[in-house]
């Protein structure tokens, strides 16, 4: 089969790799489609070197088809499937008391473990969840995408009517701002990529583009209060700079993005609006059920986030677009 390794630094090989053997309580899958995020673009440009191995397969937004399992899990050759990338010990403090994914000895399939940028894959049966017949596989793939900006807008409690500002249009920013919509709030986006300014427009969210002062904009929008809730997912220092000064009072914060060094936030705004802030990464399992519930029933929009299918051959070409941004949002690996 063809697989896909990391080489260090802004290096990939596509080579062959024997077709995996499952071991007990796992199903062999063909994968179809795998997502390129912002994570893979991290592996890609070496922040996590400290993470992912030499020769270490990425992909861990993956829909895939079952090709064998065991007769015990439920599963069927055939049966599509999309994958909860989670490795999890089950007896630390985060896995007792509920938080699993925030394992102490968290591996994520696709960083530290294998994941699914190859031909054929091994999974545990219990990491698996159905695809409803009506996604499409560029849907469908987009699923794990969808379960974090889930988990991240439950996170935040969004409710009806709340103001919930996005900093950032990318995928998540774009599934975040859908999702909270959902729920009743009212949403706007900052972006400054004119084509994602175009694309979310189409997807009828309100977008501060870049000719227009956030600033003034949230102020006149909100009377002066400040948004109830702000998104940052740019990892963009400038984003940090603003966030505390465009949230209300006793107003919440959710760091969606990876920032890959510390960054000052303006704590005196923070203590004296009495902000609440926190971090928001990955998903329960109750976030991915979610994520499906809302895809199968259209109540996000996923097909038009995809803007390009490419070869396994073209990762790396793939990945070098996607850093560079331009006419872009979600690259899918097509595997089928």
């Amino acid at each position: 089969m063809r697989s896909s390794f990391y080489e260090g630094e802004r290096r990939f090989r596509i080579g062959p790799a024997p077709i995996p053997i499952p071991a007990v309580g796992e199903a062999l899958l063909r994968v179809r489609r795998v997502g390129i995020c912002g994570t893979d673009l991290h592996i890609f440009q070496g922040h996590l070197d400290h993470r992912i191995p030499r020769g270490g397969v990425i992909g861990h937004e993956t829909l895939a088809e079952v090709t064998e399992a065991p007769a015990v899990s439920g599963f069927h050759a055939g049966e599509r499937v999309v994958v909860e990338p989670l490795r999890t010990c089950g007896a630390c403090r985060a896995c007792r008391t509920g938080a699993a994914y925030l394992c102490y000895r968290l591996r994520v399939l696709g960083v530290e473990d294998p994941g699914g940028m190859r031909e054929y894959w091994a999974v545990p049966t219990d990491r698996l969840l159905r695809v409803p017949a009506t996604l499409a596989d560029d849907e469908a793939a987009v699923i794990e995408p969808l379960a974090v900006a889930t988990h991240d807008v439950r996170r935040a409690e969004v409710k009806a009517g709340d103001a919930v500002l996005v900093f950032g249009g990318g995928p998540i920013g774009a599934l975040i701002a859908m999702v909270a919509r959902h729920r009743g709030a009212r949403v706007v986006v900052t972006e400054v990529n004119p084509f994602r300014v175009e694309m979310l427009r189409k997807l009828g969210l309100e977008v501060v583009g870049p000719e227009q002062d956030t600033a003034r904009f949230v102020e006149q929008w909100t009377g002066g209060d400040g948004a109830d809730i702000v998104f940052e997912v740019t990892g963009n220092p400038a984003a940090v700079r603003a966030m505390t000064d465009l949230v209300r009072v006793q107003g919440t914060i959710s760091m969606v993005a990876i920032h890959g060094e510390p960054i000052p936030v303006d704590l005196y705004r923070f203590f004296a609006r009495e902000l609440t802030m926190h971090g928001s990464r990955l998903y329960s399992r109750g976030d991915w059920e979610e994520a499906i519930r809302l895809a199968a029933t259209g109540a996000v929009t996923l097909a038009p986030l995809v803007t390009r299918r490419i070869p396994l051959e073209s990762l790396q070409q793939g990945l070098e677009e996607a850093l560079r941004g331009g006419p872009v949002m979600k690259v899918l690996i097509d595997l089928a």
